[in-house]
C-alpha cells in the first residue's frame, strides 16, 4: 500500500509455551529468535526481505571484511560507535566474546557445532576449547579496538552466514560462562532489548535508545516495543484477539480456529498462512531402545499417515512429505520413498514384527501437538507398538530431547532453517559429529560411519554439485538408515487484532514474521 506505516504503541503477544532460553547464545526456538533479530547485532545480518531477497547477507555490526587469499583468515572491521542498551560501547572484544560464550562447553549453545566442523568451519583451537572449556583459542582473536581477525583450519565459503545467525550478535564481557538463565533483563546492542523477563510469564522487548545504524541498513523498528505474556492458552488467545486485548498468538492457535478465520477474513487481512522452511518430523533414539532396530524405525516410516497428520492441525497447515529437506532449500528433491498420503499398514507390521518393545513418547502439550500426538499413537498402536509411555511437556522439549543420555524413544518435532543451505537440515540434524553433552540437534543421537563420511563430503562442495549431492544424500539416508520419519512441510499461520495494520505484515525466509516491520493502526 501507499500508506507509511505509523511510528510507536506496543504489540501486544502471547504465548502458550514458554521459551526454551532466554540466553542469546543458547536461543534457538522461533518465537525467540523473531524477537532477537531484532535485539541482537551480528557481524553481518539477513536482509530484512521476504523470499529469496531475505537470505543476502549484508554487513551490521561489520563495516566492511576481507578474506586472505587462502580463504583461511577472514578479518571484520567494526563500526566506531555502536552501543549497548545500558549505553556501554560495543567493541571487536564483545564479538569475540559471543563466540567464545558458543564454544564454551559449560554455556552449552546448540551452535557450537556449527564452529568446529572439520568439513564445514572449524575455527583453529576451537574444538580444544568447545571439549575443555579452558585455555583460549588461537583463531578468535581481535587486534586494537575494532578489528576482529577469525581463523579457519581449512577454508570454508559457509563462515559469514553464520556470522549472521543472532547468537553471534556483539555480548557484554559481564555475561557469565554458564547458562544465563532467569536475568530481569538482557542487554544487548540492536534496536530493541529484552527490557524485563519473568520466567514462564512474560517477556518486555523495548527500543535500545543507544542504537544508531552508523552506516548499515536501519532495523525496520515501527513500534516501542513488544510485551510477550506467557502461559495463554490457545482458545483463550483466540478469545482475546477477537476482543482487541492481544493482537498476535506468536506460537498460533488450535487447528479448530483456522477453518472459520480464514472462513471470515480470507488469507490476506488479519488471517495469514504463510510457506516456510519447516519439516515436522518423527525423531526416533536410535541409540538405546526399540528404535536402534533399522526395521522398528521403516515401520514408523511405513505406517504414519502423513496427510492425516496435516489434517489434524486443520486448514493451511501444509504438505506432506517424506524428505528431510523442504522445497524452500537449495537441492530439495521430492521423496517418494515412504507413502504420503496414507499408510502402508501390512508392509510396517512385517517390518516391525519382533521389534515392537516398550517406547517412551515424549510431547509438547498444546491442543494441535496434543492431537498430533493422539493421532499418531493410535498409528503406532496399529503398526504393533503398544506399550508406550507418554511424558507430556508445557515447555523446553527441545531442550529436553537434546540432553545426552536421556530416556526419550519417539517424538515429533519441527526444525526451521538457520540461513538457506542443506547443510543445516542433514549435517545439523543427523550427524554423528555434532553429538554434545546438552542442547543437540541430532536428536535421533544417529551416528553412522558411512552416513557421517557422506555428510562431511558434502559439505565441502560447493554451488550446484553442492545442492544436487544434499538432495540426493537426504533421500538415500531416509532410504537406508531412517534415522528420522518426516512428516511434512509446514506452513506459518498467523491471526492479528483489528489494531495490526495489515498492510505492514511482511516475513522472512529466516525468521517468519518480521516483527520490525509490523505496525499498529
Amino acid at each position: 500500500s501507499g500508506s507509511v506505516a505509523k511510528k510507536g504503541g506496543i504489540l501486544k503477544a502471547s504465548l502458550t509455551v514458554g521459551i526454551e532460553n532466554i540466553d542469546p547464545q543458547r536461543s534457538y526456538y522461533v518465537p525467540e529468535s523473531q524477537y532477537e533479530w531484532l535485539t541482537q547485532r551480528p557481524l553481518l545480518n539477513f536482509a530484512h526481505a521476504q523470499g529469496a531477497r531475505g537470505y543476502r547477507l549484508l554487513n551490521e555490526g561489520a563495516k566492511s571484511y576481507t578474506v586472505s587469499r587462502d580463504g583461511r583468515t577472514y578479518t571484520f572491521h567494526i563500526r566506531a560507535g555502536m552501543r549497548f542498551s545500558n549505553g556501554q560501547p560495543v567493541t571487536a572484544a564483545n564479538y569475540k566474546y559471543a563466540l567464545m560464550r558458543i564454544l564454551n562447553p559449560a554455556v552449552g549453545s546448540p551452535i557450537a557445532s556449527f564452529l568446529t566442523d572439520p568439513s564445514s568451519v572449524n575455527i583453529v583451537g576451537a574444538i580444544a576449547y568447545n571439549t575443555t572449556g579452558k585455555g583460549s583459542v588461537g583463531g578468535i582473536r581481535t587486534t586494537g579496538k575494532y578489528t576482529l581477525i577469525l581463523k579457519l583450519i581449512k577454508a570454508n565459503a559457509l563462515l559469514p552466514t553464520l556470522m549472521a545467525m543472532i547468537e553471534t550478535g556483539a555480548t557484554p564481557l559481564s555475561f557469565p560462562m554458564k547458562p544465563i538463565t532467569s536475568p530481569k533483563s538482557v542487554v544487548s546492542a540492536g534496536a530493541y532489548y529484552v527490557s524485563s523477563y519473568t520466567p514462564d510469564r512474560s517477556i518486555s522487548v523495548r527500543r535500545n535508545k543507544f542504537y544508531k545504524p552508523l552506516g548499515a541498513v536501519p532495523y525496520p523498528a515501527n513500534l516501542n516495543g513488544f510485551d510477550y505474556t506467557i502461559g495463554t492458552q490457545q482458545d483463550q488467545a483466540l478469545l482475546l484477539v477477537k476482543k482487541g486485548q492481544l493482537d498476535w498468538p506468536a506460537d498460533g492457535l488450535s487447528p479448530s480456529a483456522w477453518g472459520p478465520l480464514f472462513a471470515q477474513y480470507g488469507t490476506k487481512g488479519r488471517a495469514r498462512a504463510f510457506a516456510s522452511s519447516i519439516v515436522d518430523y518423527g525423531v526416533m533414539n536410535t541409540s538405546k531402545g526399540v528404535f536402534t532396530n533399522l526395521n522398528a524405525r521403516k515401520a514408523v516410516e511405513y505406517g504414519i499417515n502423513r496427510k492425516s497428520v496435516v489434517k489434524i492441525r486443520g486448514p493451511r497447515a501444509g504438505f506432506p512429505q517424506c524428505s528431510m529437506l523442504t522445497p524452500a532449500i537449495p537441492g530439495y528433491k521430492k521423496c517418494n520413498l515412504y507413502p504420503l498420503n496414507k499408510q502402508d499398514l501390512s508392509k510396517a507390521r512385517s517390518l516391525a514384527s519382533g521389534h515392537t518393545g516398550h517406547i517412551n513418547y515424549w510431547y509438547s502439550t498444546t491442543p494441535t501437538n496434543t492431537l498430533v500426538q493422539r493421532l499418531v499413537s493410535s498409528q503406532l498402536n496399529a503398526i504393533g507398538f503398544n506399550n508406550i509411555d507418554y511424558k507430556p511437556f508445557a515447555s523446553g522439549l527441545f531442550t529436553a530431547l537434546g540432553k545426552k543420555g536421556n530416556d526419550y524413544d519417539f517424538a515429533i518435532i519441527g526444525w526451521q532453517a538457520d540461513f538457506p543451505d542443506p547443510y543445516d537440515y542433514i549435517n545439523k540434524l543427523l550427524c554423528g559429529c555434532t553429538i554434545q553433552d546438552v542442547q543437540n540437534n541430532n536428536v535421533s543421537y544417529f551416528t553412522n560411519k558411512t552416513a557421517d563420511n557422506l555428510m562431511q563430503k558434502a559439505a565441502q562442495l560447493r554451488g550446484a554439485k553442492r545442492f544436487s549431492t544434499y538432495g540426493n544424500l537426504d533421500l538415500q539416508i531416509q532410504k537406508t538408515w531412517a534415522p528420522t520419519a518426516p512428516i511434512d512441510n509446514r506452513n506459518d499461520r498467523n491471526f492479528f487484532s483489528a489494531r495490526v495494520d495489515t498492510n505492514t505484515i511482511a516475513t522472512s525466509p529466516v525468521y517468519e514474521i518480521d516483527l520490525g516491520k509490523m505496525a499498529l493502526k
